[in-house]
């Protein structure tokens, strides 16, 4: 495995691409939050520093993907990055997104997004959504290893993290900053995950 930071050469780019893209959006679900990807690489790396991460192993989910760019990056780093978003204007964003950013990848001699990227649109709390990802990615709520959610929905997805997910699974929540929450059967393990913050690390624990 190369050292992490020749490993992040092109997620780095990744990041740098999407920075342009980030703006304010009313939809038809509300208010549009866009991931700062700078801030989440170092999340990233702290997260490959403690093995948590394990591109032969790991299974990422996006529970609330809006155009997959966490799934973009995040596809260098697991075994498969999987994304669910509720609106599917903005999962349209996605492809053209994705092209554009292989051209200047392509550019820069760098390496693609592997393809293991698998996004769906539909709502995470619905467990048809997973019934999806199994049918296309073979891969069931209770095989992911990482969830991640900007901070829309995270006590509702933490109880069915908790009740649905396997032991150890982790929770990301990004968006916080001093005061964090707390939720049953989940384990605060890391409080300020990248020391940028914006994210807290939870684990499953029953």
């Amino acid at each position: 495995m190369p050292p992490y930071e020749d490993s992040v050469k092109a997620p780095a780019l990744v990041a740098d691409f999407y920075s342009d893209c980030k703006f304010g959006y009313e939809g038809r679900e509300g208010y549009r939050k866009s991931t700062d990807l700078a801030k989440f690489l170092e999340c990233v790396r702290e997260l490959t520093e403690r093995g948590f991460l394990d591109p032969a192993r790991t299974v990422f989910a996006d529970l609330g993907c809006a155009d997959g760019r966490v799934n973009v990056l995040m596809s260098y780093f697991v075994r498969a990055s999987i994304g669910i978003e509720i609106d599917p204007d903005i999962l349209s964003e996605y492809a053209e997104r994705k092209q554009r950013l292989a051209s200047k990848l392509q550019e820069a001699r760098l390496p693609a997004p592997p393809d293991n990227i698998f996004l769906f649109a539909g709502n995470s709390l619905d467990p048809e959504a997973f019934d999806m990802v199994h049918k296309t990615a073979g891969v069931h709520f209770s095989g992911v290893d990482i969830f991640y959610t900007y901070i829309t929905l995270h006590d509702l997805f933490a109880g069915k993290i908790a009740a649905d997910a396997h032991e150890g699974a982790l929770y990301m929540v990004y968006g916080f900053n001093k005061v964090l929450p707390r939720y049953e059967h989940l384990e605060l393990i890391i409080p300020d995950l990248g020391s940028q913050g914006i994210a807290a690390l939870y684990a499953k624990r029953t």
